[in-house]
Parts: C-alpha cells; structure tokens; sequence
C-alpha cells in the first residue's frame, strides 16, 4: 500500500505517517500539498497523509483549501508530538557548531537553545531537507533542527535532542482517500464539515445553534477566503460525533436548509492527544 506525503525522506510527516501505520506502508515523497491529493485523485496511492494543524503554528490553511477543493475523504487523524533534533555530519560535534540550518518555523522553536550555544540561525526550505544538505555537504560546523528519522536515513550523528523551547509542540495530521477507498466498516467518532451561511444578520449564529441543538461539541471553526468569490467566505467545523450517528444526520440536514451549501469532508476515529 501506498501513501503520498508532502516532504523528502525523514519529513515530520513521514514520521508521524509511520508511527501511524506502524512502518508497514510504502512512503511516497511529494514536493507540494497538492501533489498529494492528486497522486490520491489519480489512484497512484491509497491514501495521502497531510498536516491540518500544529500547537504553535496554527491550522495548515492550504490543506484546509485543497480539501475543500478535492473530492477527497478524511479517515483517520494522528497526533505527533515535534521533537526537535540537532544534527550534522558524522564526527562533528556540538562545541564546533556555528550554524544551524532548517525551517524558520523550527528555528523558531529552537531559538533559545540556539542562543545558548551561540549558534547562527539559518532558514532553509524545510527541515529534512536542511538535514540532507548538511549531510550530503562537507561542513563540520554546521548542523540542522529536523527529526530523529533524519539521522537515519541520511547517516548523521545526533549532537542533541529535544531542542525546542515548548514541550507541547504538536502537529495534527488528516489520512485522507477517495470515496471507494473508504475501509469496510470505518468507525466514525468526529467529524469535519466546510459550509457558507447566506447573507443575513445573525446567519452564523443560526447555523452554530443547530449544533447546539444536538449537543454536537464543536472543537474547530475558522474561516477562509473564497478565491473564485472575493469578500466571501467559507466556515470550516469540527465536532465530536461521528456521521453514522442520529445526531449528526439531523444536524447536517438542519444546517442544509440554513446554509448555502454543506460540504462533509470527513468523519474519522477520535484519535487520542499525546500529551
């Protein structure tokens, strides 16, 4: 089985994909977001793995857009804690190092120790991708911020672990899949939904009453520009129950007659927060 996933080798996203699958897949790299959903569109993999949200750096709103945009269906969501880890090349050590290279974000998360040690900061495209540069590079002063499976794949020495200043750094992950690859007898225990109110005062505030009315807890709702439609927007909710309940089908066929229109992108297990 194949799952496509936006990075190169050693990408947090691969780690959390094989930490979900339990290493029992075949990883397919790409090099944008939407490279995914069209390798999922296509049926070259069976599934896409893709970053919807992270603790500090908020929701991935490009996924969010392209979920929206696809006829694509959330499985599963996975939790992966980001720990950060300095690497370089084989021998080097952590006295010598002057520049640490990676994505700003990481960088971000690991400026303090940076400082500690006097390390420049470097930006670079991404963080597996600053692993393999270093590696494939003939410094001895320079490292990267990337994850632990980096230093495996790319032949490096771990000069230090768990770099970042926040220890409840996290990212969330959707599985997404076509319609007909939906597995047999797929539990449901959330739900996400896209929708567009009509233009009334209060329009919003009717449509978020409905899931008060069916005690359906809400756990997101943002919102996001239509690119077609300027000055419009569409509502992105998630909610605590699964589309196979009462509840749900009598709140989604409510919010149909109070919304322009409703969108379901996924029903999925409740996956269990890791910290």
């Amino acid at each position: 089985m194949k799952v496509a996933f936006q990075g190169i080798r050693g990408a947090y996203s691969e780690m959390a994909l094989h930490e979900y699958f339990n290493k029992v897949v075949e990883t397919v790299g790409c090099d944008a977001f939407d490279d995914v959903f069209d390798l999922v569109n296509s049926g070259d993999v069976t599934y896409g793995f893709i970053p919807v949200e992270n603790t500090i750096a908020g929701t991935v709103v490009e996924n969010y857009d392209l979920l929206f945009a696809n006829d694509v269906f959330v499985i599963a969501e996975a939790y992966l804690p980001i720990r950060h880890t300095l690497l370089a090349k084989k021998g080097a050590r952590l006295e010598n190092i002057k520049e640490a290279f990676s994505h700003p974000h990481a960088l971000k998360q690991c400026k303090a120790f940076l400082k500690s040690k006097n390390i420049k900061m470097v930006p670079s495209y991404d963080t597996a991708g600053a692993a393999q540069a270093v590696a494939s590079g003939d410094r001895m002063d320079c490292a990267a911020i990337a994850s632990a499976l980096c230093a495996e794949i790319y032949d490096m020495e771990i000069l230090e672990r768990d770099i970042q200043t926040n220890s409840s750094n996290t990212t969330r992950f959707f599985v997404i899949a076509k319609k007909e690859n939906v597995p047999d007898g797929h539990v449901t225990g959330k739900t996400t939904i896209a929708f567009k109110t009509r233009h009334y005062p209060g329009a919003l505030v009717d449509c978020l009453k409905i899931f008060q009315k069916y005690s359906l807890n809400l756990t997101k709702l943002e919102s996001r520009p239509i690119p077609e439609n300027p000055w419009e927007y569409v509502f992105y909710a998630a909610f605590e129950a699964g589309i196979d309940s009462d509840e749900v089908k009598s709140a989604i066929g409510e919010l149909t007659l109070h919304a322009l229109f409703v969108k379901l992108l996924g029903s999925y297990p409740k996956a269990e927060k890791c910290w």
